[in-house]
């Protein structure tokens, strides 16, 4: 992995944003290698997803110049009270920067914004098979706590999921 550049920011995500965001979300999407989601998502769907964000939630973006390059987001694991003290993380990158460290970045100041918001419990859910999400999650201090064998299927495949938590 390369040291990412100094011209990257890790920032909260503006109204702005969001169709990149998009763009970026469905890059992943298209690729079929770590999301459930199946159809495109639009800059309308994701300024709503911003806009309803609970007030613990954080949706940042990693801007390097002027373009958004990555996002990622801190959202309540469940709205059932005994889990307020958890909450689930996801990072996506435009697919040209992947392995640059910049996942890193935006993991840092989400585990940040976990601790900000009071979270204790920080959980990721990554498709068994992505070696390297989940070693850069493990320099956070996130432990594998097992893996949810056919939990998803997409284009007729099975899809494994593999559990990792990180106690603040």
């Amino acid at each position: 992995m390369e040291e990412p550049t100094q011209s990257i920011e890790v920032r909260k995500a503006r109204q702005e944003d969001t169709d990149a965001i998009a763009a970026i979300y469905t890059e992943s999407i298209l690729a079929r290698d770590s999301t459930m989601v199946t159809d495109p998502v639009s800059g309308a769907e994701m300024l709503e997803r911003l806009s309803g964000l609970d007030p613990r939630e954080t949706l940042l973006v990693a801007q390097e110049g002027e373009s958004v390059i990555g996002w990622g987001i801190v959202k309540l694991y469940s709205e059932r009270p005994g889990y307020r003290l958890a909450c689930e993380t996801s990072v996506f990158l435009k697919r040209d920067h992947l392995g640059q460290g910049i996942g890193s970045l935006v993991q840092k100041e989400l585990m940040a914004s976990a601790r900000n918001g009071g979270f204790h419990h920080v959980l990721v859910r990554i498709w068994a098979q992505n070696d390297s999400s989940i070693a850069m999650h493990r320099k956070f201090g996130f432990t594998i706590v097992g893996t949810q064998q056919e939990i998803g299927e997409m284009d007729g495949q099975w899809i494994d999921v593999t559990i990792m938590q990180c106690l603040l």
